[in-house]
């Protein structure tokens, strides 16, 4: 998705990694609490950002360039990377436009609680890998060969990272209750007779711009990963074996 409760706060540990570089991982299950400042969640972004670093170099034995740094900041994109910053752009639900919540009401298919709640699991969680997974397909010449095809593999690879955490089973069981339920909520915008690939990555700027269409993509690629999520080894995905011209 290069372009919403008590939101979620994920404790690190500090461990060693191949570039030497502090690896923190993410303690056990995500616990609830409300991030009182912008600060807290940048830092807390970060840490998934390093730990999903550090765990790619654990797997391919080698150091990458330096990972992104987080932004909080709100746009129309919502969560973003962007390579030629080498930033992640993380939005803040506190500040979000009223026509933005109205969106997150319509993917929970609930409250104001509920659209809080499931921006925080994925917007402030889930898709802070999901951003660093496009990263990684950026320093390592991973990109697939579709813009569909390499967003549903961003969803993977974050899954996959997710499944090496502590307490990253619980955190993934819940997703996909939410995912699952948001991709219901969303009807299908790939016109009747049309191939959804091809649709997607003709209108990929114009659907961007919709966060109900585009959303309804990203739920069904975030529910299928997380339904098959036992197949997805991180290790295996990131190999260096894997990567093109090897």
């Amino acid at each position: 998705m290069h372009k919403l409760f008590p939101l979620l706060i994920f404790a690190a540990l500090v461990v060693g990694c191949v570039s030497g570089r502090p690896s923190p991982q993410i303690s056990a299950v995500p616990q609830t609490a409300a991030y009182a400042t912008t600060g807290l969640l940048q830092a807390e972004a970060q840490r998934i950002v390093d730990a999903f670093a550090s765990e790619l170099e654990r797997a391919r034995g080698e150091t990458l360039p330096s990972p992104p740094t987080v932004e909080v900041r709100n746009t129309p994109m919502l969560i973003f990377f962007s390579g030629k910053s080498n930033t992640i752009v993380v939005p803040w639900w506190e500040t979000q436009p009223t026509e933005m919540r109205a969106v997150f009401r319509q993917f929970s298919g609930g409250t104001d609680a509920d659209a809080e709640q499931l921006f925080g699991a994925f917007f402030n969680g889930f898709l802070v890998a999901h951003e660093a997974s496009h990263w990684f397909q950026d320093a390592a010449d991973r990109r697939e060969s579709t813009l569909y095809a390499n967003e549903n593999q961003a969803n993977r690879l974050a899954v996959a990272f997710w499944r090496t955490q502590p307490g990253g089973e619980q955190f993934l069981a819940r997703l996909e209750k939410l995912a699952t339920r948001a991709a219901a909520n969303l009807p299908d915008p790939t016109p009747v007779g049309e191939d959804p690939v091809a649709y997607f990555g003709a209108n990929y700027q114009t659907l961007g711009r919709d966060p109900l269409k585009y959303g309804y993509y990203q739920f069904r690629f975030m529910a299928d990963a997380l339904r098959d999520r036992a197949e997805l080894d991180f290790k295996r995905m990131v190999s260096p074996r894997n990567d093109h011209g090897s």
